[in-house]
């Protein structure tokens, strides 16, 4: 567990209301932001509710980054897109009224996991990665959301308060043995797999504050990782396991830190007094691609591994959030 402080120092100040020890990050109202109103309350919305680990064992790892999915307000409602890891080619993959986020690439990247509420309800769906064939995975009335894929593709974990409170679950890909892995009274959410598929790292409120922790995949032997008085949340693995990315306002904004895989070795990736968020790591583990809110409004960027390189992909005056990696 981390015992230490973070190696590179921390921007004192406040961070915007919804980050402190609220679930969701979000722009508060009276922003100065150049997103839409409805685009705010929709970030609330969504964020309420990124991510893929490839299976590496005995698997060389690509040497090029593959595409990016992200959600998207540009045209007006929150839709799924994706592009290059250079920003270009960007392809919209769903049109429809209701709000789709959250994507998560399948460990082949021939398939989308994502959250809708086009049902009434926000619910899982699976879709082929050029946007056809969208099929509703789970319906059971609750709030389900940020699937994450298990590295062999057999199985997709997400967060669901279908049992009266947020917990961790796991489902097969057609949506049948739904099981409840955290099974306890306070808030788990935002699952991401381990790449040897064992283990699952989450966030829980359980001992008082937000922190990370990480479970067998049958749910036993819940240990927490970060263990200190800030907010943490968005766990993400390296593509060899080794390294955590996550989001943490220890130094009282939200930024992105990376730990080792057991909790040590803190150090803080971005620092900028914007808000950095939901890291994601790049299929070769070269580069990060997280969402930030230092142009005044959210968009895609990424940053080298060493916390170096930090660009803008997205670069317009729409919502641009939750980005993940594909093989």
């Amino acid at each position: 567990m981390v015992s230490s402080h973070p190696t590179q120092a921390s921007e004192e100040g406040s961070p915007p209301p919804p980050f402190r020890g609220g679930d969701a990050p979000a722009c508060a109202k009276g922003d100065k932001v150049t997103t839409s109103r409805k685009g705010l309350s929709l970030i609330a919305a969504i964020l309420a509710f990124s991510n893929l680990a490839a299976c590496i064992c005995g698997i060389k790892l690509p040497s090029r980054d593959g595409r990016i999915a992200f959600i998207s307000d540009r045209d007006g409602n929150a839709e799924i897109y994706t592009m290059k890891s250079d920003g270009t080619s960007v392809v919209r993959l769903t049109d429809d009224p209701a709000i789709d986020t959250q994507p998560s690439w399948s460990p082949d990247g021939r398939k989308i996991a994502f959250c809708s509420d086009r049902d009434g309800d926000f619910e899982i769906y699976v879709m082929h990665g050029d946007g056809s064939g969208v099929v509703k995975l789970s319906d059971n009335g609750a709030t389900d959301g940020h699937p994450v894929w298990s590295p062999d593709g057999k199985r997709i974990a997400f967060h669901s308060d279908q049992d009266g409170d947020f917990e961790i679950y796991v489902t097969n890909t057609d949506g049948t043995g739904a099981i409840n892995l955290t099974n306890n009274r306070a808030l788990d959410l935002y699952p991401a797999w381990h790449p040897d598929g064992k283990r699952i790292a989450f966030r829980s409120n359980r001992d008082g504050d937000w922190e990370i922790y990480v479970m067998n995949t049958d749910g036993s032997g819940q240990v927490n990782l970060t263990n200190n008085p800030a907010v943490d949340w968005f766990p993400a693995w390296s593509p060899d396991g080794k390294k955590m990315a996550f989001t943490s306002d220890w130094g009282g904004n939200p930024e992105i830190y990376v730990m080792n895989a057991d909790g040590t070795g803190l150090r803080r990736l971005t620092e900028d007094p914007a808000v950095d968020v939901a890291p994601i790591w790049s299929p070769g583990g070269r580069r990060l691609a997280f969402m930030s809110h230092r142009d005044l409004n959210f968009e895609i960027y990424v940053v080298n591994a060493d916390g170096t390189g930090a660009t803008n992909l997205t670069d317009n005056p729409a919502l641009d959030a939750y980005p993940t990696w594909s093989r």
